[in-house]
Order: structure tokens, then C-alpha cells, then sequence
């Protein structure tokens, strides 16, 4: 497989997740890998995109196909999730797997998955919230309407440190960790919790300066939706 394709493939493919969000449709997964001149490729560009190809489904309410539960899983054999973490990063993908297999199996009604270790061993102490909010943008795909779970237990019970965060990355302009954490920041919004800066603002100042890259505009939309159900 050629991992290039693959990337080329996701930035594709979170497009027309973006699409299916805009109401242009749906993002047909099964139809995108078999476009892919390599299905492999395509097969890692639904890993490399994860439980986001699952939000036109969590946020408008969709059915998810047979088909396009079957390439998911598919994906997952292919690709296996990471079970035995060890670096951080292994623990950050083990967590993101866990988000990806758990949306398929409340989907498609498979059995529960098995739950990594306490997400805090990724996030760090919330007292260094610069590397405690970079961790927490790395898990932004656990971040959705309706989400639940350890991890947003966990980034749920530090607003302030995820609002420091945010304001940080805005300031040093990286827009793609802002639009990440925004999606966290709308979340605890719409979940009723106060924080010291609001969100709407935050989510237009990071939408005049993100680009046009479909994966950062995909958290944006997130974050939108999650304002406007608050």
C-alpha cells in the first residue's frame, strides 16, 4: 500500500463526509473504496479518517448501510486497532480506535468493544494544560453530538484547561489544533457546562483562517452543529 494514497485518499474522503454534513448526500463509503485504483488505500484512508466518517450518520441521524458497515470493518482487519499501547501515540490511536469501533458497533448493533486504559494516562495532568490540551485536540474524533464516554468524562472535567488550550492555539495560529479543540469547547457548550469564552465567537474567528482543507473544515462543521443544538 502506498501510505501517500492513503493520505491523499482521507483528505477525499472527509470531503465528501463534509458533503453528506451540507446535505449533498451521503459519504457512501463503499462507493469511495471502490473508486480507489488501490482498495487497500482506500481502506486505509477510512482508518485514517476514523469515527468521523460515522458523523453524517451521529448528527443528522442517518442509517448506516450494511455496506458501508462491512468496509469499515473491514478497515479494522486490515488495519488493526492498536490494543497494547505503549508510547503516547499508540495510546492516543488506541483511544481513537476505540472511538471508531464503538460508533460501528452501536450502529450496526455489533457487540461492545473492549475499552483501552484510563484516557488521563493520555491527557496528562490538567495543570500543564499546553501538552494537556495538545493531547485533547488529538482525540477531538471523540468529540460529536450525543457523545459519552471515558474520554469525554475526561476532557469534560477541565473546561478551563481546554479553553486555555484554544485561546493558545489561536494565538500561535495553528488553526487545524484550534478547530480540533473547538469541537470539544461547542461540545461542553451544548452539555451545559460554563467556560470562559464562547464558543460561536471562537468558531468563526478559527473559520475566517483555517483554509480549505476538507479535515480541518470537518471539525469546524462539528463544532457548529454541536453550537446550534446547544
Amino acid at each position: 500500500m502506498d501510505a501517500s494514497s492513503s493520505v491523499r485518499g482521507a483528505a477525499h474522503l472527509a470531503d465528501r463526509v463534509l458533503g453528506a454534513l451540507r446535505g449533498s448526500g451521503g459519504a457512501d463509503l463503499a462507493e469511495f473504496v471502490d473508486s480507489c485504483a488501490d482498495p487497500t488505500s482506500g481502506l486505509g484512508a477510512v482508518r485514517l479518517v476514523g469515527a468521523d466518517v460515522f458523523l453524517p450518520h451521529v448528527v443528522l441521524d442517518r442509517p448506516l448501510s450494511t455496506q458501508d458497515a462491512e468496509v469499515v470493518a473491514a478497515s479494522l482487519e486490515v488495519f488493526p486497532p492498536v490494543v497494547a499501547p505503549v508510547t503516547p501515540e499508540q495510546r492516543v490511536m488506541a483511544w481513537c480506535d476505540w472511538t471508531t469501533a464503538r460508533a460501528l458497533a452501536r450502529l450496526s448493533g455489533d457487540a461492545p468493544v473492549t475499552t483501552p486504559e484510563d484516557p488521563d494516562a493520555v491527557l496528562g495532568p490538567a495543570e500543564d494544560w499546553p501538552k494537556w490540551s495538545v493531547a485533547a485536540a488529538q482525540l477531538s474524533s471523540s468529540a460529536y453530538p450525543g457523545a459519552t464516554g471515558p474520554v469525554v468524562d475526561a476532557v469534560a472535567a477541565h473546561p478551563l484547561a481546554l479553553c486555555r488550550g484554544a485561546v493558545r492555539t489561536v494565538l500561535r495560529r495553528d488553526f487545524a489544533t484550534a478547530g480540533r479543540l473547538a469541537r470539544w469547547v461547542a461540545l461542553l457548550h451544548a452539555g451545559g457546562t460554563p467556560l470562559p469564552i464562547d464558543p460561536v465567537l471562537l468558531i468563526g474567528h478559527i473559520g475566517l483562517r483555517v483554509g480549505a482543507e476538507p479535515r480541518r473544515l470537518l471539525d469546524l462543521t462539528v463544532a457548529r452543529h454541536l453550537v446550534e443544538a446547544a
